[in-house]
């Protein structure tokens, strides 16, 4: 037999157990206290913000998973070290990442630069030729067309050097 409680109002679901972070949003949403009020006031203006951080962004941690990680090298993971991944959800509180299976090959730099400078570049081309490049300049009224030559020109003179003795 079901007892019958008369000084509840509504229905009986509502008194039911509810998660604590439905009860905290309606706190928020629809208290007339001050800590919900500032809040809902700080959450319109942060909405109006263009460089809000998690925008696009949707923090989200799992607590207490059991995590299962297929790489291609054997041994644990250094600490601070990533890898490309595919994540897979197998259960409530279980989690596998499979490491990408294909390498990428790295395709070598059609003219690799030899000597990036502040002046000038060199370049190797697929004949082994070496070839100097100018940087495009800032012009100032400090700094004209003829000190950005007289700077090339040391800075040649110094890649030269360098070619020279290797």
């Amino acid at each position: 037999m079901k007892k019958r409680i008369i000084s509840r109002a509504g229905s009986e679901a509502q008194y039911g157990p509810r998660i604590a972070g439905e009860i905290l949003h309606d706190y928020l949403e629809n208290s007339n206290e001050p800590l919900a009020v500032a809040y809902r006031e700080r959450h319109e203006e942060s909405e109006g913000e263009t460089d809000q951080l998690f925008k696009t962004v949707f923090p989200n941690t799992e607590v207490a998973v059991n995590l299962k990680l297929l790489t291609r090298k054997p041994g644990r993971m250094p600490v601070g070290d990533s890898i490309n991944c595919m994540l897979t959800r197998d259960g409530d509180y279980h989690y596998t990442a499979v490491e990408n299976a294909i390498e990428r090959k790295v395709a070598a730099a059609r003219n690799p630069h030899i000597y990036r400078g502040e002046f000038i570049n060199v370049v190797k081309r697929g004949d082994k030729m070496l070839v100097p490049t100018f940087c495009c300049p800032r012009y100032t009224k400090s700094f004209t067309f003829s000190d950005f030559c007289r700077k090339a020109a040391e800075e040649l003179l110094m890649v030269a050097g360098l070619v020279e003795n290797t």
